[in-house]
């Protein structure tokens, strides 16, 4: 019994699929070194090619382009004699149909010509450059099928000629290359694939070489493109390395400067763009396992330019700059994919520490290194013992680079996995080091480093229901540095906001008293006992020369800070003993819409609710500071609205009494409704939520939620919430919010 086959609309997929252009292209093959020749080219009756050939495409292509040129030659080479004979005749009809505009005989033409290549051989080399010129004008095409066509012409050309064409490398070169610098990607990928053949014959490497980079001085835009040429040239199979790239490789490499190639003048800057493109090509392609053979050759010509260096005699400048290409190209590499690509992490490890303990190194050599360096410790895909990562730490603390670039590179380094072990204490060793100097920039520098540590891994809270988070900076003699110096670092922070009482002067410069701000609840060893009574007297004179406008806006971003310090260090209820509440009503009055005063207010007052002073927190002082800040209500900047509404939520509301027969319902006050609202993102997740809270600002709804007072004096509050809701970016609320306004 016959079994029905499946119904097609039961099929996984559909049989015919459409494809983009770029998967088209993916799908293009013009490898001709590895395809069986299938021709019939070894029985007897046939004489030459090209008869079997025309044979071939007598019956596989009947268009009228196709049979106009067969009518011309088909009488010209049943034999190779009248093929010989007849060869110029051939050619030119050849040219002449190639050259047809959309021609339907393209695939025959373009395989007829390396059949004529294959009979006449040597003969046929002198007509190379003109069907060259016209396979490459049939390049400008959308088709991916003419594109595999001209360029497996090509590709069996080189094949078939490359005897003739290794001899006359400089002219096929520089005709050829003009496809180097083509506009188009594919065009520049295909050409450097097929001509890559030709390129792994030539005895000559280092002579090829120099020809090939010297022409970079004239066309820069081949730079890509030669680069794509030496990579197809190492490329093989099954993602690896061609056997040619154990020669190929040193040779490249060494054309990076004058140092290793005395024997010719070239492009360096161009050629490194060149060998970069390489590098990064044969990283998306080649496996980590394989690509040992690049990693052995790059250095070892690390190794050989870092001695030419060392020995400083009169080509040390040059090597120099020689270096930092090949420093260029060793970071790309370690980079890619987070060193998905690195064979042997210990090796190039050691490499790295050889060159930071050189004392020869550039500033733009050393920065380099020191990216390399990161991308090493900080690479997915890496995995370096301990030990060494230990060492390498610290011998570039210990290296003669310059402090600038170092802690460049330390602030890179805060994602490090196991920073606090491996990594945190050479770098305390060194900001102390640099605080304890009489330098005032390395001062400077050291507490950049250690801020933007704090900033990193235990950022200042932002609004008071933050937590005071602590990151120990512990200076204690165990990293390197002398005990003395180390222990003094606190005390040299905690001077930095200490001025004496006679001083008159308003304070001027305001970085080093706040980086002081942001260090002090993190250093260790010190006693908050002796912290306390600096910062609260730092604070109090700020805030004294901010009401006197002696201090504007920065400093009350530095009195924000300065707050934060003080809670983080002093968490009793004893804050009204340290600041007064007049200080800061004065603060807000004076500053009502400004970031940092409403900061200062919503720290101040958060910790003055969760210690219970509800003298301070009552309906009359509500009162009286909502009079201050009722129109940041309306403010079209969020953080505004919120600080705003977290202060007046601190505060014990009296609320409307309950009408007789009312169910008894726990009532917020506006202030909590609002910032509830406020808290919700508008998103199209959230909006929902969003607006499940400002229903409840409804003119009907409200009123029980609305502080007793005089008239007028919150009933504006839903109102003015409303009006700011407008302002957010976000079209799904508007019409709700206009329907609650109306």
């Amino acid at each position: 019994m016959k079994i029905k086959s499946k119904s097609s609309y039961h099929k996984s997929e559909n049989t015919y699929k459409f494809l983009t252009f770029a998967e088209r292209l993916a799908n293009v093959n013009i490898d001709v070194i590895h395809r069986i020749d299938r021709t019939g080219s070894h029985a007897e009756e046939v004489e030459t090619y090209f008869s079997e050939g025309l044979t071939k495409w007598r019956d596989l292509n009947l268009t009228e382009h196709f049979s106009a040129f067969l009518k011309e030659v088909s009488n010209q080479s049943q034999s190779f004699n009248l093929l010989v004979f007849h060869q110029k005749t051939i050619v030119e009809s050849l040219k002449t149909h190639l050259a047809v505009k959309n021609s339907l005989a393209s695939e025959p033409l373009l395989d007829l010509v390396v059949q004529l290549a294959r009979d006449l051989q040597t003969d046929f080399y002198p007509h190379f450059p003109d069907f060259f010129v016209l396979i490459a004008s049939v390049l400008e095409t959308k088709d991916t099928e003419v594109l595999e066509w001209a360029f497996s012409c090509l590709s069996y050309l080189y094949k078939y000629l490359w005897r003739l064409m290794v001899k006359d490398m400089t002219k096929i070169y520089s005709l050829y290359s003009t496809l180097l610098e083509h506009k188009k990607e594919h065009i520049r990928k295909f050409a450097a694939e097929s001509f890559s053949f030709l390129m792994r014959k030539v005895p000559d490497l280092d002579g090829l070489l120099n020809h090939v980079f010297s022409d970079l001085q004239q066309h820069p835009d081949k730079a890509e493109g030669a680069g794509q040429l030496l990579f197809e040239m190492c490329k093989s199979v099954r993602k690896l390395f061609h056997s040619c790239s154990e020669k190929a490789f040193p040779v490249a490499l060494r054309k990076l400067g004058p140092s290793t190639c005395p024997d010719a003048t070239l492009p360096w800057d161009t050629v490194r763009d060149a060998l970069d493109h390489m590098v990064q090509a044969a990283a998306n392609h080649v496996e980590r396992e394989h690509f040992l053979v690049l990693w052995e050759s790059l250095q070892a010509s690390v190794v050989e330019v870092l001695g030419v260096m060392e020995a400083k005699g009169e080509q040390a400048e040059q090597a120099t700059e020689q270096l930092e290409r090949l420093l260029f190209i060793f970071q790309t590499l370690v980079s890619h994919k987070n060193g998905a690509k690195v064979t042997k992490p210990d090796s190039v490890c050691q490499t790295v520490l050889r060159l930071v303990q050189s004392s020869s190194l550039s500033p733009s050599c050393s920065r380099l290194l020191l990216q390399i360096t990161s991308s090493l410790l900080l690479g997915e895909n890496i995995s370096l013992p301990r030990a060494l990562i230990q060492e390498t730490v610290q011998k570039v603390f210990g290296s003669s680079i310059e402090q600038d670039l170092i802690l460049e590179f330390t602030k890179e380094m805060f994602t490090m996995k196991q920073f606090e072990q491996l990594f945190l204490p050479s770098m305390l060793g060194f900001t102390a080091e640099l605080l304890c100097c009489d330098d005032p920039r390395s001062r400077h520098c050291g507490l950049d480093a250690l801020v933007s540590l704090i900033l990193a891994k235990a950022p200042p809270p932002t609004d008071g229901s933050m937590a005071f988070e602590t990151y120990p900076l512990l200076f204690n003699g165990q990293t390197g540095v002398l005990s003395g110096e180390e222990s003094a670092v606190p005390e040299l922070v905690l001077s930095l906001i200490r001025f004496p009482e006679e001083q008159k002067q308003p304070i001027t410069d305001l970085s080093l008293p706040w980086a002081a701000l942001m260090l002090l609840p993190h250093l260790r060893p010190i006693a908050p006992a002796s912290v306390v009574p600096a910062v609260t007297a730092f604070l109090n004179r700020l805030l004294t020369e901010i009401e006197t406008e002696a201090l504007g806006k920065a400093g009350l971003f530095v009195a924000s800070q300065a707050m934060s310090c003080l809670l983080t260090l002093d968490g009793s209820a004893q804050l009204l003993s340290l600041v007064t509440v007049d200080k800061i009503n004065s603060i807000l009055r004076k500053f009502p819409s400004d970031l940092s005063a409403l900061l200062l207010g919503d720290l101040y007052y958060t910790r003055l609710s969760l210690s219970g002073v509800s003298e301070h927190l009552s309906h009359s002082a509500l009162q009286e500071l909502h009079q201050i800040l009722c129109a940041n209500l309306s403010s079209n900047i969020s953080k505004i609205r919120l600080l705003t509404l977290r202060i007046l939520s601190q505060f014990e509301a009296e609320l409307p009494p309950q009408t007789e027969g009312e169910e008894s319902v726990e009532v917020q006050p506006v202030f909590a409704v609002c910032l509830q609202a406020e808290l919700v993102p508008a998103s199209v997740q959230d909006y929902r939520e969003k607006l499940l809270h400002l229903r409840k600002l409804r003119h009907d709804l409200v009123q029980r939620s609305l502080p007793q007072g005089p008239p007028g004096s919150f009933q504006q509050v839903p109102l003015r919430y409303l009006i700011a809701m407008l302002f957010v970016n976000f079209k799904p609320l508007w019409e709700a919010v206009i329907e609650l306004l109306v």
